[in-house]
C-alpha cells in the first residue's frame, strides 16, 4: 500500500469564485500526488448583488459570500482566515508586451534579467487601455539573439528581450470585492483573473503546449484564453453568457425568466436531430401550473443562439491571430452543461471539443465532474503553486472549529 503524504495542519487553502449566478467556496489541502488537491469543504449560495462579475450591491453580495463560506467551513470542519478570489467581468482585456535591454555582445547577467523584466512591466503599464488597470503579468519567456528560453543567464547576444502577457481589468471592481470579503471576516490573500484560474484547473500541460482555447461560459460573461507552446497567446472576456439562452426561451415562448430557466435545465438540448417530431414536454411553472411546450421549438431556439455564440468566438480568435494556434477547444462554466453544446461548437469552430472539469482532484466529490467548478479549483491550484515556493500566506486556515464553533458560524457568521 502506498504511504499517504503527511500534510501539516495549516496546509489548507480556500478559494472563492463569486459569479453572477452562484458563489462557490472550496476548502482543500494538497493531495497525495504532486500537484493534486483533496477537497475538504464545499459551500455554494445563490449570487445576489453581483452582475457580470462585479459587485453591484455590497450588502447583498456580502450575504451571498457569507452563506457560501459558512457552508464550506461547516463541511470542512474548520474555520478559514483568508481566501483566494477570482476577478473577471466584462472589463478584462489583454495585450502581449515586450521589454528590451542592450547587451552589446556580452553575457547575460542577473542584473540584465531583472532590468529587462522591469522594462517589460513598464511596457505593459504604458499599454493599459483607458480606464483599465494592470492586474496580472504572465511571463512568456526571454529571447536572446535567435534563442528563446525561460532562463537566459550566461547566454551571449546583442540584446535581451522579455515577453509578457498583460491582463487588464477594473481595479475598482477588485477593491469592491475585497471589501465584501473583509466584511465577511476574511482576508483576501490574492486574486487571479477568471480565465487564468479556469485554465490552471482544466488544461493539462500537454494541451497548453500543443494549442488549446478554454472558453468559460458563465451566466453573464464568457471568458476565453488561448495557450500554445505553454504560453498565453490571447485572453478576452465577452459581456454575455448562458443567461441569453434563458432570455431567448422566455421571449420565444412568452414565459417568465424563472420558468424559462427551469425549462432549459430540464429539457434543454442543442441538437435538433436528437428531438422526436412533435415531441411535447411539460414543466411545472411558478404557481404549480403545468403547461405543454413543443420541444423542437425549445431546441431550435437554443441551437440558434449557441451557434451564434461560437461564430462570434471564431471571428474573435481569427481576428486576434489566435485561431491558428488552437487544436483543441475546452468548454467550462455552467453554460457548458447544456447537452449537445460540444457538437455545435465543433461544427462551428472546426476543432475538437471537450468539456473541461477540475483535474487532479482526489477523493469522491461531485466537484470533480462539474465544469462550473473549474475557476474555484484553479484558484486552489494557484495557491498550491505559491505555497510550493515557500509563501506561507497562501494558506487560508486559522483554527479548528469544534461543534460549538460551527454552530456559532452557522447562525451568526464569522465576524
Amino acid at each position: 500500500m502506498k504511504p499517504q503524504k503527511q500534510t501539516k495542519e495549516n496546509e489548507v487553502f480556500a478559494a472563492l469564485d463569486a459569479g453572477s449566478s452562484k458563489v462557490l467556496c472550496l476548502v482543500a489541502r494538497p493531495g497525495n500526488e504532486p500537484g493534486s488537491l483533496r477537497i475538504l469543504g464545499i459551500g455554494q449560495a445563490e449570487s445576489v448583488g453581483l452582475e457580470k462579475g462585479c459587485v453591484t450591491n455590497v450588502q447583498e453580495a456580502v450575504a451571498s459570500i457569507q452563506r457560501a463560506v459558512r457552508d464550506a467551513q461547516y463541511t470542512a470542519d474548520l474555520q478559514i482566515s483568508g481566501v483566494w478570489a477570482s476577478i473577471g467581468g466584462g472589463s478584462l482585456v489583454s495585450a502581449n508586451c515586450t521589454g528590451q535591454t542592450v547587451l552589446r555582445g556580452s553575457e547575460v547577467r542577473t542584473v540584465d534579467v531583472d532590468q529587462v523584466a522591469e522594462n517589460a512591466r513598464q511596457s505593459a503599464l504604458r499599454a493599459a487601455p483607458p480606464w483599465r488597470d494592470l492586474i496580472k503579468l504572465i511571463e512568456q519567456g526571454y529571447k536572446c539573439g535567435d534563442v528563446v528560453t525561460d532562463d537566459p543567464k550566461s547566454l551571449m547576444g546583442p540584446k535581451l528581450e522579455c515577453h509578457v502577457h498583460a491582463l487588464y481589468g477594473s481595479a475598482l471592481a477588485a477593491k469592491n470585492l475585497k471589501r465584501c470579503i473583509q466584511r465577511v471576516g476574511l482576508e483576501l490573500l490574492n486574486y487571479e483573473p477568471h480565465p487564468w484560474a479556469a485554465a490552471m484547473a482544466a488544461l493539462s500541460e500537454t494541451e497548453r503546449i500543443c494549442g488549446s482555447v478554454l472558453i468559460d461560459i458563465g451566466a453573464e460573461t464568457t471568458s476565453l484564453i488561448v495557450f500554445s507552446e505553454n504560453r498565453v497567446q490571447f485572453t478576452d472576456v465577452r459581456p454575455w453568457g448562458a443567461e441569453l439562452l434563458t432570455r431567448d426561451l422566455a421571449m420565444v415562448l412568452g414565459i417568465g425568466l424563472d420558468d424559462a430557466e427551469r425549462l432549459k435545465c430540464a429539457v434543454g438540448e442543442c441538437r435538433p436531430s436528437e428531438v422526436l417530431p412533435h415531441e411535447v414536454v411539460q414543466i411545472e411553472q411558478k404557481g404549480g401550473v403545468s403547461r405543454p411546450y413543443l420541444r423542437e421549438l425549445v431546441v431550435k431556439t437554443l441551437s440558434a443562439r449557441v451557434r451564434q455564440f461560437f461564430g462570434i468566438y471564431r471571428k474573435l480568435l481569427a481576428d486576434a491571430g489566435a485561431l491558428e494556434h488552437v487544436e483543441l477547444v475546452v468548454l467550462t462554466g455552467g453554460g457548458a452543461m447544456l447537452p449537445g453544446i460540444t457538437d455545435e461548437a465543433a461544427e462551428v469552430l472546426g476543432r475538437r471539443v471537450r468539456i473541461g472539469i477540475p483535474r487532479e482532484v482526489e477523493g469522491e466529490t461531485h466537484v470533480t465532474g462539474r465544469p462550473d467548478a473549474v475557476v474555484a479549483a484553479g484558484l486552489i491550484k494557484c495557491a498550491l503553486t505559491e505555497s510550493a515556493k515557500g509563501d506561507e500566506r497562501a494558506y487560508g486556515v486559522r483554527r479548528g472549529a469544534g461543534f460549538f464553533g460551527r454552530v456559532k458560524t452557522f447562525f451568526i457568521g464569522d465576524y
